[in-house]
């Protein structure tokens, strides 16, 4: 290992119920010919991770692992079966780890692996300086691609996983129901798409203004009715798809679409449960689409971003050092910010 690399290094770990710790830790090493030890140039704050660190957690992870998945790395070592990469390389990470021999592996859903394990929750993930990460995760980006446009892709990369289950078509009319940064990612994507109209909700102001330049047509606020919204702009047919965003709004995405529509069921949220009417969706042939992470979409994500086909790096409001983490994630918790983005080797 090159002397550059110090024995140690910063990381955010995960240590128990709600409590977190900003630790130096050992610097880990290439254990594996497949391995690539890459530098942490920059990773986002997820949801998940925040559900990780409540109390109760909304997410599960392993005590004592290091946090963190939203990631843009420079690769300083190689083991020595590794192909197509080399030191100086900039990666993004697919930071699932699906077994590879189960029902749903071999079927080609490796995104519902019966035995997915995650870097962040179930191995060790990216807040850090430095991390190993088997060279089959890691997607090589063109030289010169901007560290705030590369460490979007892995959430970008759920979002194109989630609209690769709709017939895209320029002309289609969509709902976007919750702008948080995904949300906004959707309407950028959308809109990129050749969208006919987007109708956006949210009761952030600062987002809908920010869906607004992102291309959404018609933005919904506290107070206001997306449903109606819909049918305004379809002559009361009701939009072709629509996403909830949230967790909680699939009755109210249901009625956002016209008959024959879809409807993808996106947000992730253990503690909602609601009532749909079963009839009106069988009698209207609306149909509704799980989706989990992105699926054979992460090297066409890399791509897109890097090619900019659509610009989302203003998304990022807040960034901060690794040792200034508690100060990230009560960011990130307190509403007023859209993505939150840690350096864990400086800026």
């Amino acid at each position: 290992m090159s002397a550059k690399i110090p024995e140690t290094m910063t990381a955010v770990v995960f240590e128990s119920v709600g409590r977190w710790a900003v630790r130096q830790v050992p610097t880990p090493r290439i254990a594996g010919p497949g391995d690539l030890l890459v530098k942490v140039l920059a990773c986002g704050i997820c949801g998940t991770d925040n559900q990780i660190l409540l109390d109760p957690p909304g997410a599960h992870a392993t005590p004592g692992v290091v946090i963190g998945h939203e990631m843009v790395a420079e690769v300083v070592a190689v083991g020595e079966g590794v192909e197509g990469f080399a030191p100086g390389d900039m990666v993004v990470g697919d930071n699932n780890l699906p077994c590879g021999h189960c029902a749903m592996c071999h079927g080609g859903q490796y995104n519902e692996c019966a035995s997915m394990r995650s870097m962040g929750e179930d191995v060790d993930g990216f807040m850090c300086q430095y991390q190993v990460m088997p060279q089959s995760q890691a997607i090589r980006l063109p030289a010169g691609t901007p560290v705030d446009t590369a460490v979007l892709t892995e959430p970008v990369n759920c979002a194109m996983g989630a609209l690769q289950k709709l017939d895209l078509r320029p002309g289609k009319t969509y709902a976007v129901l919750g702008c948080g940064p995904i949300g906004l990612m959707f309407v950028a994507l959308l809109k990129a798409s050749g969208a006919g109209h987007i109708v956006a909700s949210d009761l952030s102001p600062e987002r809908l203004a920010m869906a607004g330049g992102l291309g959404a047509d018609v933005l919904c606020g506290r107070g206001d009715d997306p449903v109606e919204a819909c049918r305004d702009v379809t002559d009361g047919l009701g939009v072709d798809a629509a996403i909830d965003v949230v967790g909680c709004l699939l009755p109210q995405a249901l009625d956002c679409v016209r008959k024959g529509g879809d409807v993808v069921a996106f947000g992730l949220n253990a503690h909602s449960r609601q009532t749909i009417d079963q009839a009106d969706l069988a009698m209207r042939g609306v149909t509704i689409h799980g989706t989990f992470v992105g699926h054979f979409t992460f090297e066409l994500t890399a791509r897109m971003l890097a090619a900019g086909v659509v610009n989302l790096h203003e998304l990022i409001t807040d960034r901060f050092d690794i040792d200034d983490f508690g100060e990230a994630l009560d960011a990130l918790r307190s509403g007023r910010s859209c993505k939150v983005v840690v350096y864990p080797n400086g800026r």
